[in-house]
């Protein structure tokens, strides 16, 4: 059985809008996982419960997956982990039954696990997993030879035989029909209702240690850190349900107050006809600005060379002295009398002198 019935709240608009056990994990639903690891171990028949967008699931799944065929529990209201075990209990037939979560990607062996399991004869098999924070999740507690001797704050009245380890719960483990009694299909938890009345009364409760990895995705930090991990190294899980892919090239990448944009080739396209366009406005810049340096040496060379002539009056009102400009450009500074006569010869004339604006003197 396949617990997919959770509320998905943690995992906030995301939640909302998938269960948890759709949630993509690389490209694939988290469920889908699960039900690989099952049909590698033999199984092919599984019950899902459902309550939280359950219709979405079982559109999505429909009566086989991953070549396992689906049986739903469909739950009116959220019953829990125990509530829904025995809910679905008509539908699990007798024998023992392998439980796991839905939200859960781990590389296990279930074939191992179930076999470890009858090998033993417990009321139940629990598979754990090395925490270094293992009480945050509700620490279960083994011996030296694999019996569980603490679940939570509570004891079996067995002692321990040599060194107790704390571990954490990965959700997977085997409950035998006896376990499954203590359940009624009412909102329960079947760590408290079933597996801590047990452990109370004596019960031989076992543990395997899950070696490899392991990853549940209920909070958006989780679920972003689980698809991380199996994107970087994709050997974490030896068997998935297909190629581990990263951002789909028709996916729309939502902007926080904008519009949606896509991604793929038609975005390089657009930003490769930005960077000619940029690229144009720069040549055209750099052509405008060598046009507007050669029109200003044209101006220059104009004037220099005195065609047209600038008019402009430069007077020395004390002297008596004027600058007349030449018609090609040679300003020439010519002294006049004011007081003057009129009747001046030719020799006074040549003797006044002309001073040039220019280098020279003439």
């Amino acid at each position: 059985m396949l617990l997919a019935a959770g509320r998905s709240t943690r995992l906030g608009p995301l939640g909302t809008a998938l269960p948890k056990p759709l949630v993509p994990i690389c490209g694939h639903p988290a469920i889908a996982f699960g039900l690989v690891a099952c049909a590698r171990a033999g199984f092919s028949r599984a019950v899902v419960n459902v309550f939280h967008r359950g219709d979405l699931l079982r559109e999505t799944l429909g009566a086989s997956s991953q070549g396992v065929r689906l049986d739903y529990s469909i739950e009116a209201e959220l019953l829990g982990t125990g509530g829904g075990l025995a809910a679905a209990r008509p539908r699990l037939g007798a024998g023992a039954v392998l439980v796991m979560n839905a939200k859960v990607v781990a590389n296990v062996e279930l074939a191992a696990f179930v076999a470890a399991h009858a090998a033993r004869g417990a009321l139940a098999t629990m598979l754990l997993r090395d925490d270094p924070d293992a009480r945050r999740w509700g620490a279960i507690s083994a011996d030296e030879t694999g019996r569980v001797v603490g679940i939570l704050d509570a004891r079996s009245p067995r002692p321990p035989e040599g060194r107790v380890t704390e571990r954490m719960f990965t959700g997977i483990h085997v409950l035998e029909p006896a376990l499954l009694d203590r359940l009624r299909p009412v909102v329960c938890d079947v760590i408290r209702d079933a597996y801590i009345p047990a452990l109370l009364a004596g019960a031989t409760l076992r543990a395997e240690v899950l070696d490899g990895y392991f990853a549940e995705h209920s909070t958006p930090e989780r679920y972003l850190a689980g698809n991380l991990a199996l994107l970087r190294d994709p050997s974490l899980v030896s068997h998935p349900p297909g190629p581990l892919v990263g951002i789909d090239p028709d996916a729309l990448l939502g902007r926080p107050g904008g519009r949606p944009r896509r991604g793929g080739a038609r975005r390089r396209r657009r930003q490769g006809a930005l960077r000619s366009r940029l690229a144009g406005r720069r040549r055209h810049v750099r052509s405008g600005a060598r046009d507007r340096d050669a029109r200003r040496r044209r101006r220059r060379l104009r004037i220099a060379r005195g065609f047209p002539a600038r008019r402009a009056q430069y007077s020395r009102q004390s002297a008596g002295i004027s600058v007349l400009p030449k018609e090609y450009g040679r300003a020439c500074l010519m002294t006049s009398v004011r007081a003057a006569s009129t009747n001046l010869n030719s020799t006074s004339m040549a003797n006044q002198r002309f001073r040039w604006s220019g280098s020279s003197t003439t």
